[in-house]
């Protein structure tokens, strides 16, 4: 029985250099906004506002990283 492979990391391309830029900005709102959100009630409502701007972050994150992944 034949392991899968795992292929190894490929350096980023030197073209995608915003892209990584903006994808620490997202990830420095990204902490953040879980600072602040660990300093308010569970059911307040600026939590629950800055819990859907972290997920709306997070998104974008993504979206970033896949677009990078994507163009290898």
């Amino acid at each position: 029985m034949q392991m899968a492979r795992i292929r190894p990391i490929d350096p980023p391309p030197l073209l995608v250099w915003s892209e990584l830029a903006a994808i620490d900005r997202l990830q420095g709102q990204r902490e953040e906004l879980i600072r602040r959100i660990k300093l308010l009630p569970p059911r307040s409502f600026r939590r629950v506002e800055l819990e859907a701007r972290l997920r709306l972050v997070t998104a974008q994150q993504l979206e970033l990283q896949a677009s990078i992944r994507d163009r290898r």
